[in-house]
């Protein structure tokens, strides 16, 4: 597939605007067929469930050509797929009408969604027609899995739990965090909490922000100790030295170094949040500590503009593009050889599904109609799947048997790292990097 077919390709499916809200039935809207998918007998069948079209198509479009090119590179001949567009504001009546027509269809699994908003619907729904999930979903909250999800993306938690062991191993034992005052958030501050329990590290305070906050001065006066002064106590030559202003002055301080009780600081936040907190710090003399930051911080357009204030930044993504890894390496040049861009975290994620699907695909045609093998996570015959099927849950002869194959990659090494299938989650290592003159340093690595 080359670049230019790639894009005539995403644009007549974005044109066409599937809809569930206007027609639940995928056979509605546009199929596309692998050039090596031929409809074999046996054929694995794929719905890809993500938004085309709105604010989101750019993510999907990523995510997309790094799945069709696993596809139709490593040799996905027997794999028939769809897409449909299922708008984000897609609610659960859509989604069950959706799973509803792909059981009938013989679909043999269902990946999304991109984003965790639906997650708790094609939770429900997987169960109840036999349709296996995979998400890249970078939240995967507990009552938002089922027995027939598997997720494969980075998460929130994944990120707070990399950084706060490597904390604790490089010997900073006391961590601050700014964060915003509600949603994520507040989940990230209890993953924080949490681990640092965990890696015996001491929150020692922590200040959340409202979402119009601009000044963060009083954030920082809740976190460290500023030294207090008047203006009468202090020279004109003093105040040269210090670099006091008027505005220093109302707030009773000097942009001296103030007393910090914490040897590290998580920053949370939306880079034109991040872009102001690290601005301030700076102004107010708040370093000499390495910041902690989510994988938002990976960016080579905001490093280029404020990589002055991220001096000793820590930080996680799920993929690096200028990895030496030859599988990485290998990657890069067909992405950019098929779509003439580098690659990013989506195209990654979806570049490994697609391998899983493959080989999950080649399990299934060995063994059509064999038993899966007791496992900690075979529910097939636990009290929650007898409760379904009393409920009258219905059952897809396709999905169950790749269900059956997908329980069998127990582990995969993909361009994001090595994997192992717990309980429903493709577990990987992240990467760890640090900022500094310029220069991406790996802490840590996935492989």
């Amino acid at each position: 597939m080359n670049s230019a077919r790639t894009k005539i390709y995403f644009a007549a499916v974005a044109a066409l605007f599937l809809s569930v809200f206007l027609s639940p039935s995928p056979s509605a809207g546009k199929t596309v067929i692998s050039k090596n998918g031929r409809d074999k007998g046996g054929a694995v069948r794929i719905a890809l469930a993500l938004p085309t079209g709105g604010r989101f198509a750019f993510f999907t479009k990523q995510f997309i050509n790094g799945l069709l090119l696993s596809l139709n590179k490593q040799g996905g001949l027997n794999i028939k797929y769809s897409i449909i567009n299922l708008p984000s504001g897609a609610d659960g009546s859509n989604v069950g009408r959706m799973f509803a027509s792909l059981s009938k269809k013989n679909t043999s699994a269902v990946i999304g969604p991109l984003f965790e908003g639906q997650l708790k619907y094609f939770a429900s729904d997987s169960v109840k027609f036999k349709i296996p999930v995979i998400t890249p979903s970078p939240v995967i909250a507990k009552e938002d899995l089922s027995p027939f999800v598997f997720s494969y993306g980075m998460t929130l938690r994944q990120e707070i739990k990399t950084e706060i062991k490597y904390a604790a191993y490089a010997g900073i034992r006391s961590v601050s965090a700014i964060y915003p005052d509600g949603g994520y958030g507040l989940k990230i501050m209890s993953y924080i909490n949490l681990f640092s329990r965990k890696y015996g590290v001491n929150v020692i305070n922590s200040t959340g922000y409202a979402d119009k906050t601009v000044d963060f001065f009083y954030n920082f006066n809740s976190i460290v100790k500023f030294n207090n002064i008047g203006s009468t106590h202090v020279s004109k030559a003093e105040k040269a030295q210090l670099g006091i202003t008027p505005y220093n002055l109302m707030h009773g301080i000097t942009k001296s170094k103030p007393d910090i009780p914490f040897n590290g600081l998580f920053v949370i936040g939306s880079p034109s949040k991040l872009e102001l907190i690290l601005t301030q710090l700076a102004y107010y003399n708040i370093t000499g500590f390495p910041i902690f930051g989510l994988s938002s911080l990976d960016s080579r357009p905001f490093m280029e503009k404020y990589g002055f204030y991220m001096q000793n930044a820590i930080f996680p993504d799920g993929f690096f593009k200028h990895d030496d890894n030859k599988i990485v390496k290998k990657f890069d040049s067909e992405y950019k050889d098929t779509y003439g861009e580098m690659p990013n975290i989506l195209s990654a994620e979806g570049y490994d599904i697609g391998g899983i699907i493959i080989k999950a695909a080649e399990k299934a045609n060995r063994s059509r109609h064999a038993a899966v093998s007791e496992s900690p996570y075979n529910y097939l015959n636990s009290n929650y799947m007898r409760q379904k099927k009393a409920e009258g849950f219905s059952e897809n002869g396709e999905g169950m048997q790749f269900y059956r194959a997908l329980l069998k990659v127990k582990t995969f090494k993909g361009v994001c790292g090595i994997s192992k299938l717990t309980g429903g989650r493709f577990k990987k290592p992240l990467y760890l990097f640090k900022y500094k003159n310029n220069k991406i340093y790996i802490l840590e690595s996935p492989f």
